[in-house]
């Protein structure tokens, strides 16, 4: 009685409206610079994904596939958790004041756990960005709001993960595998639209390092990957909506000009750092391989993205002054405009480093725009193409293999370890109960004694 009196209230509420409103607010709090309301956003965001995984057609695929979102809120309300005890824990004898750096360290792990999973930076879901999202329509783009919200996650809350020096550095080479691995499998994966995925999480990555590394503002760092992410962001919508910014050769020329140079400039200040960065700063051993996926990302950018021919009977309806061209100039000028600042507050290199760390991005895509005069879509691929591809998936594949037996191992390892804790009752309700009153009593006991 209660579900058939109940059904007529849930129908009226389409979860793919719900999800979204519910996304929207998640993403809202996560712009808040307070470790409790991040987590929350997390949650409301995982429960978003939940929401269109139960609307899809294939929910008993797609819920499974999102279940792990529920890990970066989870390690969010630890960070939470070890802040509050940090700030009321009195640091006045030695014992305290390495529970205090045990409890720092702890929420730094915690923070930048929860930011690199979501930026799959870490081993247990890192190929998220090849497989659409629960909703039919939309599905394709919806995989972006997880790089969005990671990036964020390190971001407002840099000064939590960046204390502990171990920390900082474990992240940085993290975020630097995960540039060379998403570039990686942007040129091996053949489709566009998961190409754009790709990419855009490539340059989270390298804005994850900047992050990292502080050479530049905040607010440098925030506006030159806004404008990098939401041109691919965009680009992936058009592309979505017909491939419309592929229809007309102007808007595509303008896109493949914005793509490639808008994620020039995010590489830009951090390749000066890593190869030219004062000590402490500078990692030249970092620097190839930074350097290395900054010139794939600039060649799938030009070369991948050709021009779609023209196939309906009716022409387009075309206004002034298009969307997609507003957007693709918008994020040219925000990418300069952001640059310019980053020079006026003091980031600047003496000749020719700037020119060194621009090269790799201005030769990729300089090298694949000449390439690609005059192909459309429908030309045929070259050989030499194809056997690059199937090699960037081939090495993409096996790192992914080497990471899941890895982790795989430390989980077995892990449950080797546990298995005295559960042998230590025979799994009686009753007796473990009076295990935990055990343990309650020897905890009110133990300070008493001291």
């Amino acid at each position: 009685m209660l579900a058939t009196g109940l059904r007529p209230l849930t129908s009226r509420f389409d979860p793919r409206v719900t999800g979204s409103l519910v996304a929207a607010a998640g993403l809202a709090l996560l712009c808040v610079p307070v470790l409790a309301a991040g987590a929350l956003g997390v949650e409301l965001l995982a429960g978003a994904f939940w929401l269109w995984a139960r609307a899809s057609s294939d929910r008993l695929a797609q819920v499974p596939r999102w279940a792990w979102l529920r890990r970066p809120a989870a390690a969010l309300w630890l960070a939470t958790g070890a802040a509050a005890v940090v700030a009321h824990l009195t640091t006045t004898n030695a014992g305290a004041a390495g529970a205090a750096r045990t409890l720092v360290t702890l929420e730094a792990v915690a923070v930048l756990w929860a930011g690199l999973e979501l930026l799959a930076a870490l081993p247990l879901e890192r190929p998220y960005s090849d497989r659409p999202g629960p909703l039919l329509a939309v599905g394709p783009w919806l995989p972006l709001l997880l790089p969005a919200a990671g990036f964020a996650v390190l971001w407002i809350h840099a000064d939590a993960w960046r204390a502990v020096p171990v920390v900082r550095e474990s992240g940085l080479t993290l975020l630097l595998v995960t540039q060379v691995l998403a570039s990686l499998r942007a040129f091996g994966r053949r489709r566009w639209v998961a190409t754009l995925r790709w990419l855009a999480l490539a340059d989270s990555a390298v804005a994850g390092m900047l992050v990292a590394l502080g050479t530049v503002a905040p607010a440098v760092t925030l506006g030159l990957w806004t404008a990098a992410f939401g041109g691919r962001a965009a680009l992936l919508a058009g592309e979505l909506h017909g491939a419309e910014p592929r229809r007309r050769p102007p808007l595509h020329r303008l896109w493949r000009v914005s793509g490639w140079l808008t994620s020039a400039a995010l590489a830009w200040p951090l390749l000066v750092t890593l190869l030219y960065g004062r000590p402490g700063l500078g990692r030249p051993w970092m620097a190839p391989f930074a350097a290395g996926a900054s010139l794939i990302a600039a060649w799938v950018s030009v070369r991948r993205m050709v021009e779609a021919p023209e196939r309906r009977s009716v022409a387009r309806r075309e206004s002034a002054l298009p969307l997609g061209a507003l957007v693709a100039t918008l994020t040219l000028l925000a990418s300069a405009a952001f640059l310019g600042w980053a020079w006026w507050q003091g980031f600047q290199s003496p000749w020719p480093q700037p020119l060194v760390a621009a090269a790799p991005s201005l030769a990729g895509g300089l090298l694949a725009w000449w390439l690609t005069r005059g192909r459309t879509a429908e030309a045929p691929e070259r050989k030499s193409g194809a056997l690059a591809r199937a090699a960037a998936h081939g090495l993409f594949g096996l790192v992914t293999v080497i990471e899941r037996a890895a982790v795989g191992a430390i989980a077995r390892f892990g449950r080797t370890l546990l298995v005295p804790l559960r042998d230590l009752h025979t799994g009686d309700a009753q007796e473990y109960l009076l295990f935990l009153l055990a343990l309650s009593v020897l905890a009110l006991v133990l300070p008493l004694l001291r």
